[in-house]
């Protein structure tokens, strides 16, 4: 198994980062789509054979990669739960 990266970004500069991205015609939905593979595509690489996911989502963007992530569990035929840490109606942007 690989290891995780010793170095990751803080929330500031992923902030600055999408950002950037959307200000130069990436649409936030489509980094959340991005973002929610490659995490996808991550756990299925470390975690073959899973066949039931719980996927703990908060009411932000990163939540909505969660949602994302969460669908392409099921579209490979995962048993799936969803835990949404927070209060649905705060659900806002994208995520919703």
């Amino acid at each position: 198994m690989e290891p995780l990266p010793d170095a990751l970004y803080t929330a500031a500069q992923v902030r600055a980062m999408d950002r950037a991205l959307m200000e130069g015609g990436i649409p936030g939905i489509e980094l959340m789509n991005r973002a929610g593979r490659a995490a996808f595509t991550v756990a299925m690489r470390r975690w073959p054979d899973a066949d039931r996911i719980t996927v703990l989502c908060g009411t932000g963007n990163n939540g909505g990669d969660g949602f994302v992530f969460a669908r392409l569990a099921h579209e490979a035929g995962c048993a799936v739960r969803v835990v949404l840490v927070g209060e649905v109606g705060r659900i806002r942007g994208d995520a919703r």
